[in-house]
Parts: C-alpha cells; sequence; structure tokens
C-alpha cells in the first residue's frame, strides 16, 4: 500500500526527475523516474516520462512495457484522459516498431476512438491494420444426417472476436470482423442487450449476441461505425459515472435478474447513427486550431524553445506556455489561473 510519506517522497523525485530530463540528463533522469515507481507505483505520470526517457535512450522494448503499463493506470480515469491518450499513442508506436503488430493496433484503435482527428496516430493505424493477425470468418457447422434425425436443440451463441473498454459516459466494444460493408451490417440496442447482424461476402449471415449485458445502456443515445477490420459499437451507460466490470453479466447475476431483461428491440437508423458518432468524437474548430498552432510552434522550435514549451507547460498545470529558455530555466513556472480563480494543489 502506497502511503502518503511515499507519495511525497515519490513526487519530489519526479520533479527532480524532470529536471534532469529537460537538462537532456536521460540516464540520470531514467534512474529519479525509476525510484520514483518504487515508492509510489500507482501514478500513471511516472511511468510515461520513464517511457519517454527510455525511448530517447533506445531502450524501444522497456519503454513499451512502460507506456503499456500507464496506459493500465490511467484507462477508465476522467481526469487522465489526456495522459491515457499519449500512453496508447506511445505504445503503439513502440510495438510497431518491435514488430508487435496486434498489440500495436489493439492501442492505436482506442487512441483512435479518443481522438479521431490525430493524424500520425491514423497514419501509423493505416499501417499496422494489414499486419494484424487476420480474424477467419465464423464457419457455419454442415448438417448430417444423424443430427438430422436427432431432435433440434438450442443453438450455441456464435462466438467472435471482441474488446470492450470505459469511460465515465459510455462503455465501447470493438467487434472485429474485416471488410464489412456499412449497408451490410445492422445492430440493435435493448436496455440490456447488444444484436449484431452481418451479411457477409459470402453471402451467409452471422448474427451474434451480447447480452444480458453488466448494466443497463440507453438504447437511444448508442449508435456503431462499421470500420475496415472491425465494428465499433459505443454504448451509453444509463448511469454515468458507474464503472463496469465486466462486459455481460455472470451466470450467477443472470439467475437473479433473469426476469428484468426486456425482449423488445428498436431499429437503429445508419445515417443517424454516423452523424451522432462524428459530432461526439471530433475536436472542436477552435481545439482543433490551437493544438495544430501548438504543434506547428513545438515542430519548428529549437531544442531551447522546446525545453522552454515543455517546462513552463508542465510546471504551471497547463495555464502557462512560454518559449524564453532563459527566462524560465531560471525557477519554476507559476501556475497562472484564469481570472476570478483559485489554483489549488491537486491531491491523488
Amino acid at each position: 500500500m502506497t502511503t502518503a510519506a511515499n507519495k511525497k517522497t515519490a513526487n519530489i523525485l519526479f520533479q527532480q526527475a524532470n529536471e534532469a530530463y529537460f537538462d537532456d540528463e536521460f540516464e540520470q533522469s531514467e534512474s529519479l523516474y525509476t525510484q520514483a515507481i518504487a515508492a509510489d507505483s500507482t501514478n500513471a505520470d511516472y511511468y510515461l516520462k520513464r517511457a519517454q526517457v527510455r525511448g530517447k535512450l533506445g531502450n524501444i522494448e522497456s519503454a513499451a512495457k512502460d507506456a503499456r503499463q500507464a496506459s493500465t493506470l490511467a484507462a477508465n480515469k476522467s481526469d487522465q484522459l489526456r495522459q491515457y491518450f499519449k500512453a496508447l499513442f506511445l505504445h503503439g508506436k513502440w510495438a510497431y516498431e518491435l514488430k508487435q503488430y496486434d498489440e500495436s493496433a489493439e492501442s492505436l484503435r482506442k487512441a483512435n476512438t479518443i481522438n479521431p482527428s490525430h493524424e500520425e496516430v491514423k497514419s501509423l493505424l493505416e499501417k499496422v491494420e494489414p499486419l494484424t493477425t487476420p480474424v477467419p470468418e465464423p464457419q457455419q457447422p454442415a448438417a448430417t444426417e444423424a443430427a438430422q434425425d436427432e431432435a433440434p436443440a438450442a443453438p450455441a451463441r456464435p462466438k467472435v472476436r471482441h474488446e470492450w473498454y470505459q469511460t465515465d459516459d459510455n462503455v465501447i466494444l470493438e467487434v472485429f470482423i474485416k471488410r464489412v460493408q456499412k449497408d451490410a451490417a445492422s445492430v440493435e440496442f435493448d436496455s440490456k442487450a447488444v444484436s449484431l447482424s452481418i451479411k457477409m461476402a459470402t453471402g451467409s449471415e452471422n448474427n451474434y449476441e451480447f447480452e444480458p449485458l453488466c448494466h443497463e445502456i440507453v438504447p437511444s443515445e448508442s449508435s456503431f461505425e462499421v470500420l475496415s477490420t472491425k465494428l465499433e459499437l459505443r454504448l451509453k451507460k444509463a448511469k454515468p459515472g458507474l464503472k463496469w466490470d465486466s462486459l455481460e453479466e455472470s451466470e450467477k447475476d443472470q439467475s437473479k435478474n433473469r426476469l428484468q431483461l426486456g425482449s423488445s428491440r428498436k431499429g437503429v437508423s445508419w445515417d443517424a447513427i454516423a452523424a451522432d458518432a462524428e459530432k461526439e468524437t471530433k475536436l472542436k474548430a477552435s481545439e482543433q486550431s490551437v493544438n495544430e498552432l501548438f504543434q506547428t510552434i513545438y515542430k519548428d522550435a529549437d531544442p531551447d524553445t522546446r525545453r522552454a514549451m515543455m517546462k513552463s507547460y508542465i510546471e504551471s498545470n497547463g495555464t502557462a506556455l512560454s518559449t524564453d529558455w532563459k527566462s524560465v530555466s531560471k525557477g519554476p513556472v507559476e501556475t497562472l489561473p484564469p481570472t476570478d480563480t483559485v489554483a489549488k494543489p491537486y491531491s491523488r
């Protein structure tokens, strides 16, 4: 268990590691980040910064592991979405360099869901997707004469490769089936169930059920999108902030709640869903322009300007951005909250 004293010690070591990082003393910085992690292994920022240092030192394998751990610690925490996105992107990038294509694609897909307008994520994902392990199309078992003579049994639920994760408001379900045409897929949302119907290129139709879900969703605010290698379903939580322990109910929970599962299913408009998904996931134009401005300044800047930007942004908790290294290097950058507001220390 990490104590308050350990957290305080870790934070001091973290600040020292940042200073060494800004001075390009990467080996010393890595050592200090490691000491900070030893004192407090629950902080995603510590793993994320050590991952960046190890990347600069050329230790890509260790950097990828640190980025993966940072994404695990930051997942499902609304106040750490920036760290979560960056950790996913870095892990995807380094896993690609290590030829771990399936792991790379997994992280990049999640990063792309968070920010679909990020050009580096989209570009790298396009390179990775063709290199991932193909998902075989589910085969329908052929009927035999013996089976035809027997009494019909309840059909087993077909299985399909899928992954899921969650935010405070949504559960994102990714069903991996390649080369599905947009007009060949339909999804029905119920309060505690999701049904997929997919017409394959071979002419067969595959149906998949996810029910009963662990908790209730809002069918009218849920949506789906057909991508080149998967179907991405966005399930709106009926109770925002409620953490799901699993996607579907356990057998034990099903026996308790079996009578509560509704059976009505409503159709879903593809055009409305596509519009809602685009509106929900895209950044505002003003946010895009600010991000592009920062990226342009940083990309074209000299090393001192870059250090000034990073140091001022981190130490001011995101309230200041300076390009003057001569001024910034003299000491800590003060937090400058907006007018009529007061800055308060953040406690984990």
